[in-house]
Order: structure tokens, then C-alpha cells, then sequence
């Protein structure tokens, strides 16, 4: 697809995303969607408007690289985190270290930070919170929120981690500190380890088949023995063992 192939060298030249590892046709229905919202013609145009627009430039990106989230997205998910492994790793381990890949805005750092204070106050944590798009990179290190993007979040934790500011919230500095930030692209760049917990949730639904199952084994890699990987409510490995994970129960992976 010609059209398709100029726009994947523009974005790639522009934004410094390689589309070769995402779904063709997915990432074109969401282009040609985005372009029709914004009352451009087609790709081409949208293309020719980015690189003029700066503020359409960075929608784009946000759209590209899916910066949509909330805190403790799919309660009932983090209920089965916080019950089956959060909760025997921070009290049985003297530190435990996590990655939050992909992190947006900061909603799920901060979601896990602040699970990990109420379920072991003192125990030493780590977070490295890291995503492809620098400028919510920056957004997030802000650490403050909307009263909109807060309703995920009970009035007991707005008051024990949060401090009201006349723009809305603020996490407090001590939430703040379990947190390290990092721009970081998942297709090519090296990954840290070893980490205990890998939340990856939601962010590599338009990735090829043949990346995700690289991406897996990458994060495999990357975990500690017995160490957990978190997906996205609706996501799944096929071919876990094969990466070296195994399901443990839905959305949950562990390295043997």
C-alpha cells in the first residue's frame, strides 16, 4: 500500500516512530480516522498539516502511541494483583523493584506506588516508569492532576496521597520519590532488569504478532525468576511458554 508506506517514512521521519512493527491495517483506520475528525481530505494531508502545526503534531503522536489511561484502570484486576502477588512480594522481599512500560501520563506508577504504601510502608521500592513519547514524559513528572482525571481515585486516597491544589491535585512527594522516569522505546532499545513486576497493560495492541512475541521475550528476560508480568484486561500470550512466561490466571505471567 503505497499511501500507507509514504505516511509510515513521514511519521517515522517526524515523530521517530517506526511503524514496521505495528499492524498496517489498524494503524491506518486509526490515521484516516484521525485526519476525518480534523476535517483533513486524507493521510497525505494530515501529514503536510503536522509538519506545520504544532499542537496537531503532538496530537498525532498521543493518538500513535495510545496515551489513554486513568488511575487503577479495571479495579478488578488490580484487586487480583494486590491480593495474589502484590501484596506476598512486598512483605516477604527487603526491596522489590517495578516496571511500569508504557506509563502515559503517570496514572499507573503512581496507581502501583500507592498500593505499595498502603499494603508495606516501609519496605524499599523501586519504579521506573518509562514511555516512547517525551513530552507526556514531562507531563507526568509533573505529578498533577485534573479533578476529571482523578475519579479513579477514593477521597481516602486523594487525602492520604494527594494535596489539593486550587488546579486540582498533586501527588505528594513521598509517591512521588518511588518513581523514576525514563523515555524509552520498546521496540529497540535496551531493556533494564531484573525487575520482580513488568506492567505492560494496553500498549501493544497494534504491535505485529511477530513484535509482540519478540517484546515477550524481552520482558521474560528482563523479569527475576518467579517474577510477574501484568498485561491489559483484554490481552493474552498465546505462545507464553514459548517466551518463557506461564499464565497465571488472566492477564498474569510468570517467569519459571
Amino acid at each position: 500500500m503505497v499511501a500507507y508506506e509514504r505516511m509510515a517514512r513521514a511519521v517515522k521521519s517526524l515523530l521517530g516512530i517506526d511503524l514496521s512493527q505495528y499492524k498496517p491495517a489498524q494503524v491506518w483506520r486509526r490515521v484516516n480516522g484521525f485526519a476525518t475528525a480534523r476535517g483533513l481530505p486524507d493521510p497525505d494531508g494530515l501529514v503536510a498539516k503536522v509538519r506545520q502545526d504544532a499542537a496537531l503534531k503532538q496530537a498525532f503522536l498521543d493518538m500513535l502511541t495510545i496515551n489513554v489511561s486513568e488511575f487503577f484502570r479495571n479495579p478488578e484486576a488490580w484487586s487480583a494483583l494486590v491480593g495474589q502477588f502484590l501484596k506476598p512480594m512486598l512483605t516477604s522481599q527487603l526491596s522489590v523493584r517495578i516496571w511500569s512500560a508504557g506509563c502515559s501520563l503517570g496514572y499507573e506508577p503512581f496507581t502501583i506506588a500507592m498500593l505499595a504504601r498502603e499494603i508495606a510502608p516501609a519496605t524499599p521500592v523501586y519504579i521506573l516508569a518509562s514511555d516512547l513519547d517525551e513530552t507526556i514524559l514531562s507531563r507526568a513528572r509533573k505529578a498533577t492532576y485534573t479533578e476529571q482525571q482523578m475519579a479513579g481515585v477514593s477521597p481516602a486516597r486523594r487525602a492520604r496521597f494527594f494535596r489539593k491544589m486550587d488546579s486540582g491535585w498533586e501527588v505528594k512527594p513521598e509517591i512521588q520519590a518511588l518513581v523514576t522516569w525514563r523515555r524509552h522505546d520498546l521496540l529497540k532499545d535496551p531493556y533494564e532488569k531484573p525487575f520482580d513486576l513488568i506492567c505492560c497493560r494496553n500498549v501493544v495492541i497494534y504491535f505485529t504478532e511477530a513484535a509482540k512475541t519478540a517484546l515477550y521475550k524481552r520482558f521474560a528476560d528482563s523479569l527475576r525468576p518467579n517474577g510477574l508480568l501484568f498485561l491489559g484486561a483484554t490481552e493474552s500470550i498465546p505462545n507464553a511458554r514459548t517466551v518463557g512466561l506461564q499464565p497465571n490466571g488472566l492477564t498474569f505471567y510468570r517467569r519459571p
